[in-house]
């Protein structure tokens, strides 16, 4: 019985870290398009202010504000990929990829403007450190630099395609 309980936990350990795997695949390509965007967005008066606000915030107050809009737009994925299957492809698409970008870009935001505050919970501070180690972990693996390499040359190309259409010669 205990060899059959070690597989499947160790079934379930690689299952778990190629969803993880995937999961930070799609939220790393996403991030790097909603970084350059934000940071043009944080110029603006209006945003200056609402962080203004946020700084003045509690922990727990800090922590409600940042759950929010992950509460709301994490849903959003798996209603993307529902529309998809259901052979709704644009819609499924733009669900995701607009779902997935507002949801980065908020709480990504919303993360450097509370972690300070949020870093002053010990049971919080314990999680985020959890976290980032098997984040750590995870950038560590073959597979990762294998992916990340294969997204720098699609990358090179992208650029280099563009570069071309931009200066027909």
């Amino acid at each position: 019985m205990r060899p059959l309980l070690r597989g499947l936990r160790s079934v379930g350990r690689v299952i778990i870290l190629v969803i993880a795997l995937v999961y930070f695949v799609i939220d790393a390509l996403f991030l790097r398009l909603v970084r350059p965007l934000r940071q043009r967005f944080m110029r603006l008066a209006v945003v200056k202010r609402t962080r203004a606000w946020v700084r003045t915030l509690h922990p727990y107050p800090s922590l409600c504000l940042l759950l929010v809009p992950w509460v709301i737009l994490e849903p959003i994925k798996p209603i993307g990929l529902i529309l998809f299957h259901r052979h709704h492809h644009l819609a499924g698409t733009l669900v995701f990829i607009i779902g997935e970008l507002l949801k980065l870009a908020i709480f990504d935001q919303l993360f450097e403007m509370t972690k300070p505050k949020l870093m002053t919970l010990h049971w919080f501070a314990w999680c985020y450190n959890t976290w980032h180690s098997a984040i750590v972990y995870i950038r560590s693996l073959p597979f990762w630099r294998m992916i990340r390499e294969q997204i720098r040359s699609i990358w090179r190309r992208v650029t280099s395609i563009t570069r071309a259409i931009d200066n027909p010669e």
